[in-house]
């Protein structure tokens, strides 16, 4: 039996004015990746947990037990109650705790539910036209329950739902078409029945004598696809939030498409994908989490910093507009530390390495981290010009002057002080209890806000992710927060976000501008930022997150039209990141090839950055691997043999898992 799209199916139904269509999956579609799967849905509910842990298992059980019946008894179908009977049986629930399931069932397959874009495209085509329609399924679900979803989800026109397990007949044995044909009363060759099952609409309804026409279902492209083994594990999600989002992917972009093989997208095309069926459900979780502990303690303001809460802001307000105070705050480590804070030397030295490296001149380096005058003076007082090329030798030296005097680098940034408590109190205000979220790591963005804002504010913190850094910066100064992922380090099956996967998480993040280098007041008050400037490099890197999370931010945007977010709330665990972590722990090669022109940019001034991956550099595998910000990815790509050499080099030498 040929399969057609729906663009062909649509034109074949001008030749015919009575219509049969059947409703799943090709009227209606479910997100998630199988008609099971809806079952697994239901297990976070107390309902089931009270009768058994495995309820998809036993539910699955029950429907088979009663098909057996079914037969035993010369019935062509079952019906839900009759399944729930079953399930009464085999776990020994009461009557009353069945009938609740059975209702938690029905109230899981509506949120589950929505219109295909044949669906809408049908209903359109139809309206204002004389063309008889009927829905005609093989399904347990009550006749009355599938009028209203089918109502509730805009599929309207129809004169008539014929549901096998009401009718007694089936399509799958061809009896339900007599049922149709009689209920149209002309000539059977005058109908026209579709669906996306080859035997049922296909084979059976050609074999009843009506025409048919069987559509490409979206949840079948996966089936009719290459093996994930042999292009990708961007569709291997399994959580409930993971499935939602890789159901809506199929529907809305490939729902038409014979196959599905990442092997044959640009690289524009593999980073939707990536945005949509991976980035969509982590940060849509995140979210939630984050929702409920803002709940939890009271909080309904929020403020995202620069320059990794861009994102994660336009995602929160596509969850929940207007319902919390949001912005959009400038930080920065320059820029909430230099001005603040007497640091070590050795901390000077760390964070203005990368800026000196990347400097052609002194001029060129106090420009990029705003330094005061008495900088110069410094330099100038020690015989270093400003607008001289400058050397390994001097680099070497200015460094140096820097590190041996904190005091007077600190006192070069007093200028700034004043304008930056004046920003940050006013986006803090006395007396307010305000959420501040930053990836991660250490925590030293909220501990600075706190500095400056002092005891009259309330300061939370909520991180994707918190190394053990926190524990002194955060936990030991007093300070309030919660991890995403990671609390301090902890637990150890978490740890790889910060040890193996910050990179990337970063990059996931990252916003298309430079990192904030100061603030700046003009006559009327008004404060506005200054930002580095970013390289070539830079910029084609910040090209490709953008390209993620507008497919994320679209991603969200589409399942949002078919389910609400306290719906979607309803179904994802708490803290759920398994399904990402599982792909960037064990890449497919392919994956990991995809982003070996992603690169990672350390500090004011990196123009060059470095590979975050390593495949491909001009190098032994022990160093590439061993330099790698996602070592999983490069090692992806290595054959068995060289594997698992390096895996005991790295080990051996220096205690690194790969």
């Amino acid at each position: 039996m040929n399969v057609s799209s729906s663009s062909a199916v649509l034109s074949k139904i001008g030749d015919y004015d009575f219509l049969s269509v059947d409703i799943f999956d090709t009227l209606l579609f479910r997100h998630c990746n199988s008609p099971i799967d809806a079952f697994g849905f239901m297990e976070r509910d107390e309902k089931t947990k009270q009768v058994t842990e495995f309820f998809k298992d036993y539910r699955v059980a029950a429907e088979q037990l009663a098909r057996e019946d079914a037969e035993h008894n010369g019935l062509e179908d079952v019906s839900l109650d009759e399944i729930y009977r079953c399930f009464q049986q085999l776990t020994n629930c009461s009557g009353e705790q069945a009938k609740q399931i059975r209702q938690l069932e029905l109230e899981t397959e509506m949120d589950l539910l929505h219109a295909t874009n044949f669906g809408r495209k049908l209903v359109d085509q139809l309206q204002n036209t004389p063309k008889r329609l009927v829905v005609t399924s093989d399904m347990y679900l009550p006749q009355e329950y599938l009028e209203k979803v089918l109502e509730a989800k805009g599929i309207t026109g129809w004169e008539r739902v014929f549901v096998s397990n009401e009718q007694g007949k089936t399509k799958h044995t061809g009896n339900l078409f007599a049922d149709v044909v009689e209920h149209f009363g002309v000539p059977r060759e005058k109908i026209l029945h579709i669906g996306d099952n080859g035997h049922a609409d296909g084979k059976m309804a050609a074999g009843a004598g009506m025409q048919s026409c069987v559509l490409l279902a979206s949840k079948d492209v996966p089936a009719r696809s290459p093996k994930p083994k042999h292009h990708s594990n961007i569709l291997a999600g399994t959580r409930p939030v993971s499935q939602i989002f890789s159901a809506n992917f199929l529907e809305t972009h490939h729902y038409d498409a014979e196959k599905l093989d990442f092997r044959t997208f640009s690289e524009d095309q593999y980073f939707e994908a990536v945005g949509a069926v991976l980035v969509a459900p982590m940060i849509t979780s995140m979210l939630i989490w984050m929702k409920q502990v803002m709940d939890k303690q009271g909080i309904s303001r929020i403020a995202f910093l620069a320059r990794d809460g861009m994102f994660p802001k336009a995602a929160f307000e596509l969850l929940w507009p207007d319902k919390y105070d949001t912005q959009y705050l400038a930080a920065s480590r320059r820029l909430l530390t230099l001005p603040f804070t007497v640091l070590e030397p050795d901390t000077i030295g760390g964070m203005l390495h990368t800026t000196m490296a990347n400097s052609e001149t002194l001029q060129d380096f106090l420009n990029k981290i705003s330094g005061g005058p008495s900088l110069k003076g410094i330099f100038a007082n020690h015989g270093l010009s400003e607008t001289e090329p400058l050397t390994r030798k001097t680099r070497k030296q200015a460094l140096g002057l820097l590190r041996e005097s904190p005091e007077s680098f600190y006192q070069s940034f007093a200028h700034e002080r004043d304008v930056l408590t004046k920003y940050y109190r006013s986006a803090f205000p006395a007396g307010t209890k305000t959420a501040v979220f930053d990836v991660g790591w250490r925590g030293s963005l909220q501990r600075s806000i706190c500095e400056i804002v002092g005891t009259e504010a309330d300061v939370f913190g909520l991180y994707f992710g918190t190394s053990p850094h926190a524990i002194s910066i955060l936990r030991r100064g007093g300070l309030d927060y919660e991890s995403y992922t990671a609390s301090n380090g902890l637990p150890s099956q978490l740890a790889a976000w910060f040890t193996d996967f910050r990179d990337i998480v970063e990059f996931f993040c990252s916003a298309d501008h430079g990192s904030v280098l100061g603030l700046q007041e003009n006559a009327s008050g008004e404060i506005s930022w200054s930002t580095a400037d970013v390289s070539d490099l830079e910029a084609a890197n910040l090209r490709r997150a953008k390209i993620i999370q507008d497919a994320a931010l679209k991603a969200i945007e589409s399942v949002l039209q078919a389910m609400s977010a306290e719906t979607i709330s309803k179904y994802t665990k708490p803290k759920d990141e398994r399904d990402l972590r599982q792909f960037l722990r064990k890449p497919h090669r392919l994956d990991a090839h995809r982003f070996k022109n992603v690169r990672i940019f350390d500090g004011v001034g990196d123009t060059t950055g470095e590979s975050l991956t390593r495949i491909g550099e001009r190098n032994t595998h022990y160093r590439n691997a061993k330099n790698s910000r996602w070592r999983a990815a490069y090692a992806s790509q290595l054959n068995p043999f060289s594997y698992t050499l390096l895996k005991f080099v790295l080990r051996k030498r220096k205690k690194i898992k790969l």
